[in-house]
């Protein structure tokens, strides 16, 4: 995909942005968050939705203050761990959304729906190779499969 000039946020918020969402979904044999536009579509949507702006604000701001794109790549996924450890606090809340938003857009695309997934739309399927984490299953499922 091609990159997209940022709407909405700053430069410096759409580096960091970029940057937490390409941890998010890296690429691997796959392509990844980066590779499906998603920073570019977060930038849309917070242009769009205001209730959002003040959660990417205090999470900008506690990024920024850490220095977070200077940080090595290790000292970032650690940071982004702690901060998903307490959805009550504002920077919880900022990491929760945006990897909720990094998901949603990368599974929505192309790259992600039909590239890591395989999804070949209207097709019959014997089975359906689901998730294989048991702690993502609901739990009466999770108990039949152990």
């Amino acid at each position: 995909m091609t990159p997209h000039e940022p709407s909405f946020f700053g430069k410096a918020d759409y580096e960091v942005l970029t940057r937490v969402v390409d941890l998010i979904i890296p690429k691997t044999e796959t392509p990844g968050a980066l590779d499906a536009g998603v920073p570019y579509r977060i930038d849309q949507q917070l242009g769009a939705q205001s209730e959002r702006r003040a959660i990417f604000r205090s999470g900008f701001d506690y990024l920024h203050g850490a220095e977070f794109i200077s940080l090595s790549e290790a000292q970032q996924v650690a940071m982004l761990q702690a901060m998903s450890t307490d959805e009550s606090t504002d920077v919880g809340k900022f990491f929760k959304t945006v990897k909720d938003l990094t998901i949603d857009w990368y599974y929505s695309s192309e790259q992600g729906l039909v590239q890591e997934l395989g999804f070949k739309g209207n097709t019959f399927r014997a089975n359906f190779p689901g998730c294989t984490h048991p702690e993502h299953w609901p739990s009466a499922t999770a108990k039949e499969q152990a």
